[in-house]
């Protein structure tokens, strides 16, 4: 480690740092007093960044920003361990001018994040901490081995409708004869996507076990109850809900909760053309559909959102407007629930 400098003080300064992460290397460039300062090309190692940066510019306030991508909050964690006042943003939210769109470069885009952190004009995301990681990364692997169990069947339907076979259903009984049957003419092909498909349901199963293991070691059941008590929210949802918002306090209001999740409009336009609109792609997918697909089930199984839905639709509204209401509303008693730490309260 390099010895700091005993003649040079900048105290009570600050200096940014605008990092472009990769897998091998990181390009890095360094801003103070509105001057850019250097620009260079490191290994992808925050402790040496950090020892860099005091030996650099010593006794100054370091912020440094990168964006989220492959490399997840670690090097965040390690840079703020050092003393380094780290932000992680959306790529999305980087101000960029054309000229910089047209000549992108690793180099251009560190020196961009560098001077977008020095002018203010960057926030940064919610940084989840090692326990909601633990049961998000849980959630989405039994998410995509969800779609890969819907995928394999579809590649079975299509199998046996072009080789001229009928299709007898899902069951365990149905596919031990489907087995039966693509082993006495010889096809190996159907035989792989059976096997397939059976070790992806048990792994299924392992998943949904290790949601449970998973919610008792991070004593999350209480709010699990909770939330499983809302109409129209099941074990699945549930689940989902705490894995993706973990925590509701870091939503300064339901509006705040409503635009994260999607269910906030938006005005679009300018001048006398405006209008409202969805809120596009900015929101958090995995919790959007599943509180529309909740919103449906509560809208038939309860009678207070049933009847808001009919109202919704006497009013004229289109019957995928008005579930987004009802989807809403929802949400609104997800908050309720969780923040109160009671169960839902049946009308």
């Amino acid at each position: 480690m390099k010895k700091e400098c005993s003649t040079v003080s900048f105290k009570n300064q600050v200096i940014f740092c605008g990092i472009d992460v990769h897998k091998n290397s990181w390009s890095v460039c360094t801003r103070h007093c509105r001057v850019q300062r250097e620009s260079f090309s490191m290994d992808p190692d925050p402790e040496k960044l950090a020892e860099f940066l005091k030996w650099r510019y010593p006794e100054a306030e370091y912020r440094s920003v990168y964006e989220a991508g492959f490399c997840g909050f670690e090097a965040h964690r390690m840079l703020c361990e050092h003393g380094v006042k780290n932000i992680v943003i959306n790529p999305a939210d980087v101000p960029t001018s054309g000229r910089e769109r047209d000549y992108k470069s690793d180099g251009l885009d560190c020196r961009k994040l560098a001077r977008e952190l020095e002018n203010g004009s960057l926030e940064g995301i919610y940084i989840p901490d090692r326990e909601n990681l633990l049961l998000r990364d849980l959630t989405r692997r039994k998410a995509q081995v969800s779609g890969n169990i819907t995928r394999i069947k579809n590649r079975i339907k299509s199998h046996l409708s072009f080789e001229g076979e009928n299709f007898r259903g899902w069951s365990g009984g149905a596919l031990k004869i489907m087995e039966e049957e693509a082993e006495k003419r010889f096809d190996y092909a159907l035989e792989s996507q059976l096997r397939e498909l059976r070790f992806l349901r048990e792994e299924h199963l392992r998943l949904i076990r290790a949601e449970h293991d998973c919610l008792k070691q991070l004593n999350r059941e209480k709010t699990q109850k909770s939330l499983e008590s809302i109409p129209g929210i099941g074990f699945d949802t549930a689940v989902v809900l705490q894995a993706e918002l973990w925590d509701l306090r870091r939503f300064k209001s339901k509006d705040h909760l409503n635009s994260y999740v999607g269910l906030a409009p938006r005005l679009v336009g300018s001048g006398e053309h405006e209008r409202v609109k969805s809120s596009g792609n900015r929101k958090k997918k995995q919790l959007h559909y599943r509180l529309i697909e909740s919103a449906w089930r509560a809208v038939r199984f309860n009678r207070e959102y049933g009847a808001k839905y009919g109202t919704m639709l006497a009013k004229g509204y289109c019957p995928q407007k008005a579930i987004s209401i009802i989807a809403k509303k929802l949400l609104l008693s997800i908050r309720a629930v969780w923040l109160q730490e009671r169960e839902y309260q049946v009308l």
